[in-house]
C-alpha cells in the first residue's frame, strides 16, 4: 500500500478511529466505502455527464443558499425542531463539539 502525501487532522483521524472500532472494519476499508459514495455522489449531482465543476455556469441550491446570512440559515433550519427536542441538546455542545461530533474524549473544563 502507498502512503498518502496528506495529513488527517486529529478530528478526521479520531473520527476513522471510531468508525473502525464501531463497525469492526479497518480503516482502508471505511476510506474506500467512503470515497465510492463521494464518486456516486458527484456523479449523481453532475446532471450533465461531466465531472464535478465542469459546469461553470450552474448556479444550484446550494450556492443560493450561501447568501443568506448564516444565522437566517440557523433559523430555518431550527423552525420545525420541537421544543422538547431542542431542550435535549447539551449545554457545553460549542465546547465540546469534537466529543459530540466525531466522538472523541471530552475536554477538561
Amino acid at each position: 500500500m502507498e502512503s498518502t502525501p496528506f495529513d488527517l487532522t486529529p478530528a478526521q483521524k479520531g473520527l476513522l478511529e471510531t468508525l473502525a472500532r464501531e463497525t469492526g472494519k479497518a480503516i482502508p476499508v471505511l476510506l474506500d466505502e467512503a470515497l465510492e459514495g463521494l464518486k456516486t455522489h458527484v456523479r449523481d449531482s453532475s446532471g450533465n455527464g461531466e465531472a464535478h465543476g465542469g459546469d461553470q455556469d450552474h448556479t444550484g441550491p446550494l450556492l443560493h443558499e450561501a447568501l443568506k446570512p448564516i444565522w437566517e440559515q440557523f433559523i430555518e433550519a431550527f423552525q420545525g425542531v420541537p421544543d422538547d427536542e431542542l431542550e435535549r441538546l447539551p449545554v457545553d455542545g460549542a465546547a465540546q463539539h469534537d466529543h459530540y461530533i466525531y466522538g472523541l474524549p471530552k475536554r477538561p473544563a
